[in-house]
C-alpha cells in the first residue's frame, strides 16, 4: 500500500477554491433571477420566495465578509449601498406599477 503525499494547501489553493464557489454562486443567483422573470412573464406568478432566496443569500455573504474583515466598511460604502438599494426599490416599484 502506497501512501499518498499530503496535499499542500497554500494561498493559491484557497484562492482557486473561493473563485470556484463564486462562479457557482453567480450561476445560481442569475439562474434564479432568470427563473423569476420567466415565471412572472409566462405564468403571471408572484415569485417573492425566489427573490427572497437571492436577497438573503447575498446578505448572508456580505455579513460573513464583514465579520471576517474582507470588506472594509466606510461612509462611502454605506452611502453607495443605500443608494443602490433605494434605486432598485424605485425601479422595481415603477416596473410593477406599469405592468399591472
Amino acid at each position: 500500500m502506497v501512501k499518498k503525499p499530503p496535499i499542500v494547501r497554500d494561498e493559491r489553493y484557497y484562492a482557486v477554491e473561493n473563485a470556484s464557489y463564486r462562479i457557482g454562486y453567480m450561476i445560481m443567483i442569475y439562474g434564479l433571477w432568470l427563473l423569476v422573470i420567466f415565471r412572472s412573464i409566462a405564468y403571471h406568478e408572484s415569485n417573492w420566495d425566489l427573490i427572497a432566496l437571492v436577497v438573503i443569500s447575498s446578505f448572508a455573504a456580505t455579513i460573513y465578509q464583514i465579520v471576517h474583515k474582507t470588506i472594509t466598511i466606510s461612509r462611502k460604502w454605506i452611502y453607495f449601498t443605500i443608494a443602490i438599494t433605494l434605486l432598485a426599490a424605485i425601479v422595481s416599484f415603477i416596473i410593477s406599477s406599469l405592468t399591472k
